[in-house]
């Protein structure tokens, strides 16, 4: 058994308990007090659905060119928002104590599926996983001395990303920090056959863990949270095990956000670790953004691959109803050794949103994009267009 996984593990587990005495003795403040549940279930969800226009790039709008160098349109999910549906609810225990639960899948408009891989125009034999419950599946308890939450659920760097993010965590299939920086994209390791941690068998992404525990406590304007997530594998603790944490600060219109990430694979041979840094200011109508984060996975024993993302962008609010958001994102991928060339990806995405109430609103997104090096190594095999443009007129609903 190793040690320290272990002992990483137990740490979390008892946070919530003598742990949180002893480093976060304090009384709570009405500020950092938890909200207060009622015995009650919400059912709520997002719908996002929009008529997309490419050239060169596919309808789901992947990081890698198209297998043609033609114009593409068809309906393209989650551009704004990533469709979902979920049951949340809880109970007051009294005394400070709650407990809580959320079941939330993935929802794709166009074809009805949790499945983006199923439906019209799709391979009925995809392999990835049918999870009812893909994006979390939670049980936890709240108490005065933090929060702890159990079961499938996204990872630190997801939990930060949004708040600094240059264009606020929006277009997940397309946005290289929810790609990248959050592990949601099997190019990071470059094979199905190896993955890490327990999220989706074949790597289609790391974006979400299994068997998670994690721990999350405000300290003033700090928020602190830790993540343990069980392999799950016989006979070894660390095998598909992770450590992960994450800190932020809200203050004033001002955020600032790190996060760090380490996974191990099945076999407990190889490694991934991940970290992003970064903030979002607000001044009146106008946000401004960015990030830096570096991924670096072991392909083998001797070979890594290393994944830079940095963005920065803006958001203005020109009336109560019309947000304009611009962001930039440069990417560069490269293996140790010059096992294969380096890459790069120049992005450049513009949304203008209307919004016609709380839960409704129509956008606009604009994309242009542009290829260095081998495109080949994000995803695909197409090797055509070193530049490539699109654009979705669609409308989002909030459940």
């Amino acid at each position: 058994m190793n040690f320290k996984k272990s002992t990483f593990a137990l740490a979390i587990i008892s946070l919530s308990t003598a742990v949180s005495h002893l480093v976060f003795a304090q009384e709570i403040s009405q500020n950092n007090a938890p909200p207060v549940v009622t015995n009650a279930v919400t059912i709520y969800g997002v719908v996002d659905l929009g008529t997309r226009y490419s050239e060169g790039l596919g309808i789901s709008a992947t990081s890698s060119p198209s297998a043609t160098n033609g114009s593409t349109s068809g309906l393209a999910n989650g551009v704004d928002r990533s469709g979902r549906f979920g049951i949340t609810g809880g109970e007051d225990l009294g005394g400070g104590y709650q407990a809580l639960f959320t079941l939330e899948g993935d929802l794709y408009a166009n074809t009805g599926s949790v499945n983006p891989n199923l439906g019209a125009g799709k391979d009925a034999s995809a392999t990835t996983a049918n999870k009812l419950f893909e994006r979390q599946a939670t049980i936890g308890l709240v108490t005065p001395f933090g929060r702890v939450v159990l079961g499938r659920q996204q990872n630190a760097a997801r939990d930060v990303i949004d708040d600094i993010d240059a264009i606020g965590g929006r277009f997940t299939a397309f946005n290289p920090n929810l790609q990248f920086t959050s592990l949601n994209s099997a190019s990071l390791v470059s094979s199905a056959a190896t993955y890490y941690g327990v999220g989706n068998a074949g790597n289609d992404s790391m974006q979400r863990q299994d068997n998670a525990i994690k721990y999350i406590k405000d300290i003033g304007p700090v928020t602190a949270t830790l993540v343990y997530s069980f392999g799950g594998v016989s006979g070894s603790s660390a095998a598909g095990s992770s450590e992960q944490g994450a800190l932020t600060y809200h203050d004033n219109g001002l955020v600032l956000s790190a996060a760090y990430l380490d996974l191990n694979n099945i076999n407990d041979t190889l490694k991934l670790t991940d970290y992003t840094v970064g903030g979002r200011y607000t001044l009146g109508d106008w946000q401004i953004a960015g990030n830096y984060s570096s991924s670096t996975a072991d392909r083998t024993t001797s070979t890594q691959i290393k994944t830079n993302v940095a963005s920065i962008g803006t958001t203005y609010a020109a009336t109560s109803a019309i947000d304009l958001t611009l962001g930039y994102y440069n990417v560069d991928r490269s293996w140790s050794a010059n096992a294969k060339p380096e890459a790069n990806i120049k992005r450049v995405i513009g949304f203008a949103e209307y919004k016609f109430s709380k839960k409704t609103l129509v956008f606009l997104e604009v994309d242009h994009n542009k290829w260095g090096g081998d495109p080949t190594q994000f995803q695909g095999a197409a090797t055509n267009k070193a530049s490539t443009t699109g654009l979705t007129l669609g409308i989002d609903y909030k459940i």
